[in-house]
Order: structure tokens, then sequence, then C-alpha cells
């Protein structure tokens, strides 16, 4: 049996990349930590680091067993708070790493219900995009990862990932108010090709390149800010055109900016990820109330809960 101390010293390890930080994260001597990897080496009779230079990196078996140990410690988090409930020593907690949109979209509203729900059931929340979000999800880092895809991306791999779907969040076009295409009805991509754009997050901004090769042009991004309310205003000012999903617009409209459907900028799916097997009861929770939310916004086309405004496009 491996001693699970020891492999928790091996992921700080393969997490800092040297002894001596993994020492200083742990509160250990850098002595203390090479030996516990020796010791971890010995057990499993081959070697776990190599070191190189003033760091060490994992060996293939390092490779291995730090993937089961992040695994193993998911799964030990999970029991603990299951064990925790049903024992009534604490009422929970839930973990979420969130992209921005969502964030301002939809947490809030779910976080309200859920504290009149459980009100013992703390929630900590980092923002992050979706290739960070499942990355500290399969680590253990996190419980829910809040993610997004696009129609025609490229999708993530999520083997161990359970994903619980929220809503379609479709992407639409935005113009200066006064703009020819703000009277058009549903433009085309291509009778904007030869405007300047500006663009939010990274995969939005290969979501909108991707839809406007399909249109037959390159689009000329001149702005590129994952900041949604940057984008509005410099559409607003009219310096640009833009595409942006429709959450980014229920949760903040500028005056100036007329807002159009177009079908070939599609959607993006929107959805919660959780490791695979039994979830613990603040964690349902939490889904409970998110997916109740969604639903709410999906009908609404925004933030229905609490009275918000939706954003309606232009027919």
């Amino acid at each position: 049996m491996l001693d699970l101390n020891r492999a928790r010293i091996l992921r700080e390890v393969a997490r800092s990349g040297s002894m001596t930080a993994a020492a200083r994260a742990l509160s250990y001597t850098q002595p203390a930590v090479s030996h516990h990897i020796a010791r971890l080496e010995r057990e499993v009779g081959t070697p776990l680091v190599v070191r190189h230079g003033r760091g060490v990196r994992l060996t293939e078996a390092g490779r291995v067993l730090v993937g089961h140990v992040e695994a193993v410690l998911a799964r030990l988090a999970d029991a603990e708070e299951e064990i925790a409930a049903i024992a009534g020593l604490r009422a929970g907690r839930v973990r979420a790493a969130v992209f921005p949109t969502a964030a301002a979209g939809l947490l809030p509203d779910a976080l309200a219900a859920l504290r009149v729900r459980a009100p013992r059931v703390t929630v900590s929340l980092v923002e992050a995009e979706p290739p960070e979000a499942l990355a500290a999800l399969r680590a253990g880092e996190v419980d829910v990862a809040v993610v997004f895809s696009h129609d025609g991306g490229p999708g993530d791999g999520v083997g161990g990932v359970r994903e619980v779907p929220l809503l379609e969040d479709p992407v639409l076009l935005a113009v200066p108010a006064g703009h020819a295409a703000a009277g058009a009805g549903v433009p085309r991509l291509a009778d904007l090709a030869e405007e300047t754009w500006a663009s939010g997050c990274e995969r939005c901004r290969g979501h909108l390149v991707r839809a406007c090769g399909a249109a037959g042009f390159a689009p000329r991004i001149a702005y590129a800010t994952d900041d949604h309310v940057a984008v509005q205003r410099l559409v607003d000012r009219g310096l640009a055109v833009t595409a942006l999903p429709a959450m980014a617009f229920a949760v903040h409209r500028e005056p100036g900016v007329v807002v159009m459907s177009s079908p070939e900028l599609g959607g993006r799916r929107v959805a919660a990820l959780v490791p695979s097997g039994a979830r613990p009861p603040a964690v349902a929770a939490f889904l409970d109330e998110l997916s109740a939310v969604s639903a709410g916004w999906a009908a609404a086309g925004g933030p229905a809960r609490h009275g918000g405004s939706p954003a309606s496009p232009s027919p």
C-alpha cells in the first residue's frame, strides 16, 4: 500500500518543479521532502523524478502516479463532504471555477437561491476560462467547472468527468446605432467584410474567425479584450462591430449598440462539469440551483429570477 502523505508530497513536487519549492509550500525541510520521495520510489520500485538544473521533472512513472493521486484526493474530498453532511458536522462547501460571463450572469441568482435553501453551505468562486477550469477540476482543486464550447469548435476531452447541460447561448451580432446594417433585418456576415471588428476572449475570437471564414472573408480584428463591456463600448463609440454571446448582452447593454440575430454565428453550449461518481450533497444542491437559473435564463432570454432586463436582439 502506497503512503498517501508521500504521494501528496510527490504531487506538490510536480506542481512546483523543485524539492525546495515543494518543501516551502508544505512547510517541510528540503531534506525531508527528498527523503519522502526516495522512500516512495523504493515503495514503487522505480524512479519517479529526475533532477535537471535547479529543479526536477517527473518520470513517466511519476506522471502516472500523480494522475492517480489527484483522482484519489478528489474522491477523498468528496467522501469528506458526504460524511460531514450526513453527520451534521457542517453543511458542506462548493468550490467552483466559472468563465466570466457566467460568473456575472448565472452565479449571483444561483448563489442567492442556494443561500435560502442551505444557508450553511459555503461557496468559493474562481474565474477561469474553460481549459483552466477543466484542469482545476481534474486536479481536484474545484468541485464544479462551468464551461462553454462553440458550435463546430474543437472540443475538450472530458474523460472521468460528467457534464450537466445548462443552456444554449446564441452568438449575436452587434453594430453601432445608425450603422447601415442596423436596419437590415438579419444581415449577412459577408456584408461586414470591410468592417473593423472588436472581439472577446480567445475562444470567442476563434469562433468569430471560423464563422467569417465560412462566409468568405477574414475579419480585421483591431481590438481584442476579454472584457465584454469594453467590447460593447468600442461598438457604442462607432469604432467597431462585434459578435458576442447573448449572455454578455443580458449582463450589460450599451445604449448605442444594436444587437441582431445571426444564424451564421451559431452559438455556444454552456454546461457544468463535475467528477464522475457520487456528488456530495452541497455540490448537488448547487447544481440544482444553477440548473434552475439557467432554465429561467433560457426561457426569458436573460436573468429572470430576480427581475433582470434581458437583451432582446433585433429581428
